[in-house]
């Protein structure tokens, strides 16, 4: 009995912080999403502004969220996403965009930084899908 009951301790023990890392983890990829979704604005304008055209892209990840100490709600964000033509189709670009804002509604393009990915770069590592909500 003593057995069963430790096992089942130790069992439950070990499992329950990798639930809660898990549920942590979707929570900070479904926060990502949000603000990536509300600085899109910003990308469009990035790429336009490169391109002179509209090009597809998909998120890779957050670089530094930077917070200003001397004010309330106002942050310096650098991220990166992978832009391409079409259907998934070469070439890639992969942009770095810092953006800040002045007043909580007022986002301002800071950086932008554009490489050209090689042919042997998997971009795919590089970049996430974004969460689905089911």
């Amino acid at each position: 009995m003593r057995k069963i009951l430790m096992t089942t301790y130790f069992i439950i023990f070990l499992s329950t912080p990798v639930q809660a890392e898990t549920d942590s983890s979707r929570y900070v990829m479904k926060l990502e999403d949000i603000i990536y979704t509300f600085l899109s604005p910003l990308e469009s304008k990035a790429i336009k502004e490169y391109f002179g055209d509209t090009y597809l892209s998909d998120f890779c990840k957050f670089v530094e969220v930077k917070t200003k100490p001397d004010s309330a709600y106002r942050y310096e964000i650098t991220y990166q996403f992978i832009t391409y033509e079409r259907a998934i189709m070469p070439p890639y670009h992969l942009f770095t965009l810092k953006v800040g804002n002045n007043s909580p509604t007022d986002w301002v393009i800071k950086d932008v930084k554009v490489r050209k990915l090689a042919e042997y770069e998997d971009y795919t590592k590089m970049c996430r899908k974004p969460m689905i909500v089911r």
